[in-house]
């Protein structure tokens, strides 16, 4: 109990003690009144000190009356408390639900970063050398003028070394581009594969988190709101040319179903190169939310 509440329950007790004292002295005063009077007047002094004793039934009564009064106030302020505290708790579930979805989070987009620095492609390509001399062509007559060597290229150039190369066959085989897809996919699967499960994990975990502990009292848009942030601070760490694979994986069988929804409710291509897409047709096979932001 705090000094604010000392302070308001002091006069009650103050009163209390005032009138006990009342109490006992004006029945010790009526004892000492009586045993002094004749036995014909102390009949008449009874009667009178019986109007006392009402008073202090009708006392007694308001005393009771008061301390419902004052229990009523008490419960009251318990029930105050009551609430108070069951906000705290929602508080601080909900902090602890944040806390934990981006433990989650960002642990997986650490993960993301891993998978893509672990991917590695080697490729061969024409070794040019210095022109030789006569006399370097006469001691090296077998010696050829260029030659393959082995390139080895890891990370993001990977996605844009094999996305050039699809792109072009895209371009030179059109209507078929989902099995162009396919085919370069299945090339690279191995590590493909795992990248793009993981990111629609990650994806998938931002909207299926319930971010408040009670959602049927939270405004719609100010869940999404904060869903969309998470899905922003995700498409933050996506390269173009990562994109443009997600892009077409999205419209293939791969992604067409679970993936593609989740792409286009958070505008997951929102600074996605136009010039990169093989052709200004296959844009429109995402509904325009896909490329623009929605709150």
């Amino acid at each position: 109990m705090d000094q604010n509440e000392d302070d308001k329950e002091r006069p009650f007790v103050v009163i209390s003690i005032v009138v006990s004292i009342l109490i006992v002295v004006l029945w010790l005063g009526s004892y000492f009144v009586l045993s002094y009077l004749p036995e014909k007047a102390k009949g008449t002094v009874g009667d009178m000190f019986g109007v006392i004793n009402s008073l202090f039934s009708g006392l007694a009564l308001a005393g009771i009356i008061l301390t419902i009064l004052l229990q009523r106030k008490e419960l009251k302020y318990q029930r105050e408390e009551l609430r108070d505290t069951r906000k705290e708790f929602q508080t601080q579930n909900e902090t602890l639900k944040i806390q934990r979805f981006e433990n989650t989070f960002f642990h997986l987009l650490d993960q993301h970063h891993q998978i893509v620095n672990a991917i590695d492609f080697t490729y061969h390509s024409k070794k040019k050398r210095e022109p030789l001399t006569l006399n370097q062509m006469w001691k090296n007559a077998d010696l050829p003028v260029a030659d393959l060597e082995s390139i080895t290229i890891t990370g993001r150039d990977v996605f844009r070394y094999k996305y050039n190369k699809l792109k072009e066959k895209i371009k030179v085989e059109g209507s078929d581009f989902l099995e162009i897809y396919l085919k370069d996919y299945n090339e690279a699967k191995a590590d493909f594969g795992h990248y793009f499960r993981n990111l629609y994990r990650i994806i998938k975990i931002i909207d299926e988190t319930d971010f408040f502990y009670d959602s049927n009292k939270v405004n719609e848009d100010e869940i999404f709101k904060i869903k969309y942030r998470y899905a922003t601070i995700l498409r933050a760490q996506i390269s173009d040319y990562e994109l443009a694979w997600v892009f077409y994986n999205c419209l293939s069988e791969n992604g067409r179903e679970k993936f593609k929804p989740l792409i286009e409710k958070y505008s997951f291509f929102n600074n996605l190169p136009e010039e990169l897409i093989a052709t200004k047709i296959h844009l429109n096979l995402y509904n325009v939310s896909a490329y623009g932001t929605q709150i």
